[in-house]
Order: C-alpha cells, then sequence, then structure tokens
C-alpha cells in the first residue's frame, strides 16, 4: 500500500530567482520559494540527501542534474524532431546523418558535399588501401 502522496503545483510565472554574473566565469543563483515550495524542497532534501553530503553540495547536485536531465531531454526532441522532418531539413541546407544505433546527427549540406571521404571532417579515420 502507498504511503498518501501530496503534490504541490510549481507555478514558475511567480518565482524570483536573481542571478549574479561573477568573475572567471562564475554566477551566483539565488531562488525564492513560496512557503509550499519550501516545505517540499526541505521533505525532498530530508529523505534523499545522505548525511555525510552538506545542503549546498546537495542542492548544487540536484541542480546540476536538473540540468543534465534537461538537456537530455532537449537532444532526444531534437533527434526526433530531425528524424521526422528530414525533407524540411534538407531544404535548408541541413543533412541528417543516422547512425547504426539509432542517433541523429546533423550537417550542413553544403560542407558535406565538399568532403568526399564520407567521414565526418572533426573524426580522424585511419585508412587502409
Amino acid at each position: 500500500m502507498d504511503p498518501e502522496q501530496t503534490s504541490i503545483k510549481l507555478d514558475v510565472s511567480q518565482w524570483r530567482i536573481r542571478i549574479d554574473e561573477r568573475s572567471r566565469n562564475r554566477m551566483k543563483l539565488q531562488v525564492k520559494l513560496s512557503k509550499d515550495e519550501a516545505i517540499a524542497y526541505k521533505n525532498f532534501a530530508e529523505v534523499c540527501k545522505p548525511q555525510e553530503i552538506t545542503d549546498e553540495d546537495f542542492i548544487k547536485t540536484v541542480f546540476v542534474t536538473g540540468i543534465e536531465s534537461l538537456n537530455k531531454q532537449l537532444s532526444e526532441m531534437v533527434q526526433k524532431y530531425a528524424s521526422e522532418n528530414k525533407e524540411e531539413l534538407a531544404a535548408s541546407g541541413i543533412t541528417v546523418i543516422e547512425n547504426e544505433d539509432g542517433q541523429v546527427r546533423l550537417a550542413e549540406t553544403a560542407v558535406m558535399e565538399h568532403d568526399i571521404s564520407g567521414f565526418p571532417s572533426d573524426s580522424p579515420q585511419k585508412y587502409e588501401s
């Protein structure tokens, strides 16, 4: 039997976020949470955060993991779009290259036409004759 679960609706339009650009390519992010959001985060951290990790390191890990997850989702969406819209992309001068494992890469058609090797110019290959 599952324990009773409650959820909150995150209204990002109401979020107050402050971003300060720092020297040496660093930045400071400040996110102000509502009471419900703060309680939800505290409950999450209480359950998930290992005791040997500081609160600061835990929130950094959560943040970076979220960025990586979002990046993966966006990459999958681009891959799907490219697979489904090859003709449209070709008309725009973009060639869709599908690898054997199903991964999709995009290349400029003009660059591809000048490369007679069949290999991307950024990946070194040994040629045997």
